[in-house]
């Protein structure tokens, strides 16, 4: 199969989402399975972009047998709720591009890691288009921390942040 991993976290990150969504690519890499990785600049759990990397431009590598395509992201050097926000639309928006210049390749599965959610709409595009099927792994509720933090607003901006929520995951 083609598979396109596509997520904010990856190797060589060593903790959370990064070391496992690295894990998991090497791993399908291994089975047989062509793989291809949309992903950020290695940046957790320091919040700062790693040693070799840019967060100003893409960057394509390989890391044992899988296709790493490493998009831009404004990093914050105080992670707060604005800025957490730029921080993830950032991805999203860097990345658009690159997530659909996969069509060319024609993935045969599209996998979007959450965080971001940011990101659901073009992963979700790309299998529509590209006849691939889509797989949502949730490594993190973004809605619910953002309001169980107390940084998402008041009750109407919760309803309308929960309902975007449920159609996105329900199109995958």
């Amino acid at each position: 199969m083609k598979i396109l991993l596509y997520g904010i976290n990856y190797s060589p990150e060593l903790t959370g989402i990064g070391k496992y969504s690295g894990e998991q690519a090497r791993w399908l890499a291994g089975q047989g399975h062509e793989v291809r990785v949309v992903t950020a600049p290695p940046y957790y759990p320091h919040w700062q972009v790693g040693e070799g990397y840019s967060p100003w431009r893409f960057r394509t590598e390989q890391d044992a047998g899988v296709t790493v395509i490493r998009c831009p992201l404004y990093v914050p050097r105080q992670p707060g709720a604005l800025t957490r926000l730029l921080h993830l639309a950032s991805f999203a928006a860097s990345s658009l591009l690159a997530v659909l210049a996969q069509l060319r390749w024609k993935p045969d599965l599209v996998m979007l890691v959450v965080p971001t959610l940011f990101c659901a709409p073009q992963a979700l595009l790309l299998a529509k288009l590209s006849g691939a099927r889509s797989v949502l792994h949730i490594q993190d509720y973004e809605v619910d921390a953002m309001f169980g933090l107390g940084i998402g607003g008041g009750s109407m901006s919760r309803r309308l942040a929960l309902g975007i929520e449920r159609w996105l995951l329900a199109a995958f």
